[in-house]
């Protein structure tokens, strides 16, 4: 049985890269909240650790497409969310995660489903960058606050910026809890075991991009995540 849970990880890991591959985010909103529910030790580090891998693959792919003053402003704005999810992590015991966690994606699955595109300013930019800090530290679902905020740009655009700012963002996140001791050798050695499984989401991805609905792929996404949140909140509020 404690096997079968760790390939149903891998399993969860290879759809979200896929996913991730496809339309810029999934990874962290689709395995987060399962993770948290099934082998919480390794939430946030590993999806961290991975995103920052898929991430530097996609944005090389795509690396004429990133607007890097988003990249920039965005990434300034992360550093003190970046603190405030670190800190929300020490302080917040098992059942307040799993709770936090659960809220956290249901918020960020909201502004993802949102009609409305935000205008492209320096304040929009900002505030986005300071959230996906705090919720990418926190939870390591840092993308649909600057998915929104990328709204209306081509998908190329927006796959490139993102796995920018993911770079630099999963690469303050992680800082922050290392010297904060958050980080723990089981982390690391999962992320060591799958990231093999990683690459072949991207693999499987590249292939796939251009048979996949993104439109309808986002919404299965989103589904999927409010599903596990749910389940999340509920597990969490049983526990008390």
């Amino acid at each position: 049985m404690f096997g079968w849970l760790y390939i149903f990880i891998g399993v969860l890991i290879l759809v979200g890269t896929i996913c991730q591959g496809t339309i810029g985010f999934g990874l962290g909103t689709i395995a987060t909240p399962i993770l948290a529910l099934i082998k919480p030790e390794l939430v946030p580090t590993l999806i961290l650790l991975l995103a920052f891998v898929i991430s530097t693959t996609t944005m090389l792919k795509s690396r004429s497409a990133v607007s890097w003053d988003i990249v920039a402003i965005s990434s300034i704005a992360r550093i003190p969310g970046s603190l405030a999810g670190a800190w929300a992590i020490a302080s917040l015991s098992h059942r307040g995660l799993s709770l936090f966690i659960g809220c956290a994606v249901i918020f960020a699955m909201t502004l993802s489903s949102l009609g409305w595109s935000p205008k492209h300013t320096t304040t929009n930019i900002t505030v986005a960058g300071a959230t996906s800090g705090f919720l990418g530290t926190s939870t390591s679902i840092g993308g649909p606050p600057m998915a929104l905020v990328l709204k209306g740009y081509d998908p190329a655009r927006i796959r490139g910026t993102l796995s920018g700012t993911f770079i630099i963002g999963s690469t303050i996140s992680l800082a922050i809890l290392g010297l904060n001791g958050q980080i723990t050798s089981l982390q690391l050695t999962a992320a060591a075991a799958y990231l093999p499984v990683a690459i072949l989401g991207l693999i499987a991805a590249s292939y796939l991009n251009r048979f996949i609905n993104a439109t309808v792929l986002n919404r299965i996404v989103i589904v999927v995540a409010i599903s596990a949140a749910l389940a999340l909140i509920v597990e969490g509020l049983v526990a008390a």
